[in-house]
């Protein structure tokens, strides 16, 4: 058993953040990561990633860029499970509108649109993400279905009822809650459903702990929250029917890995790499840490309905 596995086994959940593309590069962190680049924080994987950057922009890249930057397509603390429950959460109808937040890279959106035949808008407020998510559904041929746009959470651009279902993965924990919470609302139809997913502390860490997930992470706009707390944000923003859940983090975990990314991406991801020192040195700094303390780390699973939903 592990050293810290009693004291977590009694303790409520909290909300961990990593890194997202919806944060502005003015949030680059203020540790050992202050003298990055900006242009660093918010740029992704591209066709020939490895000629990106040099080594030292490589080891201060956030977490989620990193990942992207090595050709990961699944970056949510909940993988592909976390992204089917929200999505059983929201069940999207053929024909029907729905808007991801914080798309990244494209391939939740194009999931959906294949999956449920609806047409997806995928929003992300870094435009090199749109540019990737762009070239992802091109080509997986799905131009008709999935829209890619830059747009910033916290003042959306589309009009008042356009939307049918709203998700977001990783996305709330960076930004105002309230206001992005109010947006998100305002653009759902009534009757509509959102759901998202967030990470979370299975158990209260150590200051130390804490202070080296966020040095790891590479992210400094962070807040904490418990399931129940993210459930009041959801009532307090005018949401009906709200439900919150705890959830398992397996994403770095090898099975995980395997599941999320399947063999061949799996490979090529390690191909990746292993090419370079830095990459190495940077995977392993993140792998070590989510391994070393994994009691701590869980997500959260959220969803409400606008008013007048039948019950």
């Amino acid at each position: 058993m592990k050293k810290h596995a009693p004291k977590a086994a009694l303790c409520h959940a909290r909300s961990i953040v990593m890194p997202w593309s919806v944060i502005r590069s003015d949030t680059s962190p203020s540790r050992h990561l202050s003298q990055t680049p900006p242009a660093v924080f918010s740029v992704c994987q591209r066709e020939s990633p490895a000629r990106l950057f040099n080594n030292e922009e490589i080891l201060h890249l956030n977490t989620y860029d990193f990942m992207a930057y090595v050709g990961k397509s699944v970056i949510n603390p909940g993988g592909t499970p976390g992204r089917d429950k929200i999505l059983a959460l929201v069940k999207p109808q053929p024909g029907t509108r729905v808007l991801e937040i914080g798309c990244g890279t494209g391939h939740t959106a194009c999931h959906i649109a294949r999956r449920y035949r609806c047409h997806v808008t995928a929003l992300d407020i870094s435009p090199a993400m749109i540019d990737t998510a762009r070239q992802v559904v091109q080509t997986q041929k799905l131009q008709e279905q999935v829209d890619c746009r830059v747009g910033d959470i916290a003042h959306l651009p589309f009009a008042d009822h356009t939307f049918d279902s709203v998700i977001c993965q990783a996305v709330l924990m960076f930004v105002d809650k309230q206001a992005a919470l109010q947006e998100i609302r305002r653009v759902l139809r009534a009757h509509s459903r959102f759901a998202g997913l967030e990470f979370s502390w299975r158990c209260e860490p150590p200051p130390r702990v804490r202070d080296l997930t966020y040095r790891i992470c590479g992210c400094r706009t962070l807040e904490f929250y418990s399931a129940a707390v993210w459930g009041q944000h959801l009532q307090q923003a005018g949401f009906d029917t709200v439900e919150s859940h705890e959830q398992p983090f397996t994403m770095l975990s090898p099975s995980g890995f395997l599941r999320d990314e399947g063999v061949a991406n799996s490979l090529k991801i390690f191909g990746r790499i292993v090419r370079r020192k830095a990459n190495l040195q940077r995977m392993g700094e993140i792998w070590q840490h989510f391994s070393r303390y994994t009691e701590y780390f869980s997500y959260t699973v959220l969803a409400g309905v606008t008013p007048g939903h039948p019950a």
